[in-house]
Parts: structure tokens; C-alpha cells; sequence
């Protein structure tokens, strides 16, 4: 199923993964992994039936595994995608509840912070997103976007100019 899942053959890794769940219904990470491949299939094909999917599939896991920071995460970011802040936010703050160092979460949370117009708020978090992922292009990027919010003029640069050297360096590889 990895296997699949890793070279793109979704369907084949979906089934596989079900197959998993026929033998062990309680298997920790597989509905996770089914979730991770819908989602990738709705991104890929645009069917948003995929996505209601893959959020049943990750609060399945949840029910399983209640310590699934991923899971949570993954809840968040299609409520966030959705243009569903407070569900979004309150999935992103579960997960720092497990993972408080989680760079995606910490993001997650930023960026619905800063939809909601709570700058001071979205820094935070932020700044920890670029801690523990320094070469993370959106958390600097959404950084900037905060300290201009707050009026921080020259860490609003300072951000957007480390945002265009990690976006022109990843520009140059591909």
C-alpha cells in the first residue's frame, strides 16, 4: 500500500489500505494514510467528494488514535480550505496540543490567526513554523504578511526578503 501511495498509483493504494483495515478494523495510521490519499486524489482530479472523504477518513483515525497529530492537522487544513476558520483553528490548536513544535500546524494556526484578524496572535506561531522549518517558504512569506499587519516595517522586509531568496533558490532548482 506505501508502496502505491508513494508512486502515485492512489487507487491501488486506497484498496490496499482497506484491505489492511478488513483484517485489523482497529489499526492505528491506516485510515490516516487512506485520508492522505484522497486528499492527493482531490488535488489532483478536483472531486470534492474526495474531500469530504479523506475528512471522514482522518476523524476516523482521530477516534482510533486520539494522539494523531497529523490526523488533526489534516482536519484543520481542509477546514482551512474550506474557508472554515474556527473549526480550522480549533483542529490546528489540537494538534499543538499533541505536537506543539509541528512547523505545518504552527502555520495552520498562524495563517487562520491572521484571517481572523489577530496578527499579534498568528506572530507566534509563525515564528515557531520558521524555527523548526527554516527553509519553509509560506511560513516566511505569511510572517511578512503579519509584521505588516502589525506595522513591523523592517521585519515585514526582513521576512519577504528571506521569503524571494528560499522562492528564487527553489525556482533556480527545478
Amino acid at each position: 500500500a506505501e508502496a502505491n501511495e508513494s508512486q502515485g498509483s492512489l487507487d491501488i493504494a486506497i484498496a490496499s489500505y482497506r484491505q489492511i483495515l478488513t483484517l485489523d478494523p482497529t489499526h492505528r495510521g491506516i485510515h490516516y494514510r487512506i485520508g492522505r490519499c484522497l486528499r492527493e486524489r482531490a488535488r489532483r482530479s478536483h472531486h470534492p467528494e474526495d474531500l469530504v472523504s479523506a475528512m471522514a477518513e482522518f476523524q476516523q483515525e482521530l477516534k482510533l488514535n486520539p494522539e494523531n497529530a497529523n490526523a488533526a492537522y489534516e482536519i484543520g487544513e481542509l477546514h482551512r480550505l474550506a474557508g472554515e476558520a474556527e473549526p480550522a483553528r480549533t483542529s490546528f490548536e489540537a494538534a499543538l496540543k499533541i505536537y506543539p513544535n509541528f512547523p505545518e500546524a504552527n502555520l495552520g494556526l498562524g495563517t487562520v490567526l491572521a484571517s481572523l484578524d489577530q496578527p499579534a496572535k498568528a506572530l507566534p506561531y509563525l515564528k515557531v513554523a520558521i524555527a523548526n522549518d527554516p527553509t519553509d517558504e509560506a511560513s516566511w512569506y505569511r510572517l511578512s504578511q503579519v509584521e505588516r499587519s502589525l506595522g513591523h516595517k523592517v521585519e515585514q522586509q526582513a521576512a519577504m526578503k528571506e521569503f524571494l531568496r528560499l522562492h528564487n533558490k527553489e525556482a533556480a532548482i527545478q
